[in-house]
């Protein structure tokens, strides 16, 4: 069982020694799971591959990939090691936007090791043990740790779902001096608030997570709210998987507790290229997750961030590479779209792109309060969007008073129907 060593530590370390680190844990776990998960075994048998095999990080590549999809086929028997009481086991589920619903379970060690891991980066951040925290989330807390019920780190969840009337005056109540929420959702709110909301609702802090963060999105929570944003990168299978730098703007990699690796075409991608993100678990033994494939297209850093920590970077997250758009002789991911979008239209609150056939796209949009776009700014943006997808790509602009978030409470600003959503991008 992995321990504390060198998770809270690693922010001072060279590069060198947090290679040196995840090496140690990667041939510990691929021995684990080769001797205790029949998963894993059955998936190096078929590969001809032995854990002895994996030395090195560059050994990391020879083992095959794993999906959701397959896991998700198989009895929890095949995918939870021999040792381990599945009815003991801390569960988190996944919010099933492919119609499937995933459970990962963790020993209360595990899920208390890297609930700590992400207050340390929130720490980096200025949170403060006498801090009131609000969560405007969907899923509720799994159990309650010692210390909120000692009164430090107050800890209190809203749910995203309910009437944003509701959520703000449950924030008012609560005064929180750290807000968390999913950015569509604090991006609606915040072009709700009334003058009595800000006087109360005051956070010294905002941290997103969860769902596609635009720079939109980022400008009317960072207004509202008065408050700093800064937005987080996680997963159910991982939790932390990586934080902005407050310097240079970088996503900063959770190097101590999980190996990511940007790939495209099976292998891994050259610094500012896009690729899948592909990760391993340090911490997670009693259900590993090895190259698992999650589904979300970053961006590859440089080798370091400029800030001078040592972390593995990516330089942002465009969303789920099942959502490109499949157009006519070609593909494109709808992220390339947001640009000239909100350069044509000043005026716009809320968006949403989506593909309805290869040659049809809608547009949904909700204008700033006050803002009367007229036929010709509407016309407009068709124009730009068009430029953009091409002649045989027909585009319909629809103006709209709300935009609701689906059934899970998170907002997809973008997504196509012609591929089934990988569920990937399913931030915790």
């Amino acid at each position: 069982m992995p321990g504390l060593s060198g998770l809270f530590l690693e922010r001072r370390w060279t590069r060198e020694r947090i290679e040196a680190f995840q090496t140690e844990r990667l041939r510990a776990l691929v021995r684990h799971a080769y001797s205790r998960v029949p998963y894993y075994r059955r998936l190096f048998d078929q590969a001809g591959l032995s854990p002895d095999r994996i030395r090195t990080l560059e050994d990391l590549r020879k083992i095959p990939f794993t999906t959701r999809a397959m896991l998700q086929a198989l009895p929890e028997g095949d995918i939870i090691a021999r040792g381990f009481n599945p009815q003991t086991l801390v569960v988190h589920r996944t919010s099933g936007s492919t119609g499937e619903p995933f459970s990962i379970r963790r020993t209360r060690w595990e899920d208390r090791l890297l609930q700590a891991y992400r207050l340390s980066v929130l720490f980096r951040f200025g949170l403060r043990i006498t801090d009131r925290r609000a969560a405007v989330v969907t899923r509720r807390l799994v159990g309650t740790p010692l210390y909120m019920r000692s009164g430090m780190l107050r800890y209190e969840e809203v749910h995203c779902l309910l009437p944003a009337a509701q959520i703000l005056s449950r924030l008012r109540q609560i005064q929180p001096d750290v807000l968390r929420g999913y950015p569509g959702t604090l991006s609606y709110l915040a072009g709700l608030m009334t003058d009595s909301d800000r006087e109360r609702i005051r956070p010294r802090l905002i941290t997103t997570d969860s769902e596609m963060m635009t720079s939109d999105m980022r400008a009317r929570i960072s207004a509202a709210f008065q408050a700093r944003v800064v937005d987080f990168y996680d997963s159910h299978e991982f939790n932390m998987i990586a934080w902005e730098c407050p310097s240079s703007g970088l996503y900063h990699v959770s190097d101590a507790s999980m190996i990511a690796e940007v790939i495209s075409d099976g292998r891994a991608v050259e610094p500012n290229r896009e690729g899948e993100l592909v990760g391993t678990a340090l911490h997670s033994w009693a259900m590993p997750f090895i190259r698992f494939r999650l589904g979300d297209l970053v961006t590859r850093g440089p080798d370091h961030c400029p800030c001078g920590v040592q972390y593995s970077v990516v330089t942002g997250v465009q969303g789920r590479v099942a959502d490109r758009f499949e157009l006519p002789g070609r593909s494109i991911h709808p992220y390339t779209l947001v640009s000239s979008l909100l350069a044509q239209g000043r005026w716009i609150r809320q968006y949403q792109i989506v593909q309805e056939r290869s040659d049809l796209v809608k547009v949904k949009l909700v204008a700033l309060p006050g803002a009367s776009p007229s036929p010709e700014a509407i016309a407009g943006v068709r124009q730009v969007l068009g430029e953009r997808l091409g002649k045989d790509v027909q585009i319909e602009v629809e103006l709209v008073a709300l935009i609701p978030p689906g059934s899970n409470g998170k907002f997809r600003p973008y997504y196509s129907m012609l591929t089934a959503p990988s569920g990937s991008f399913s931030h915790q």
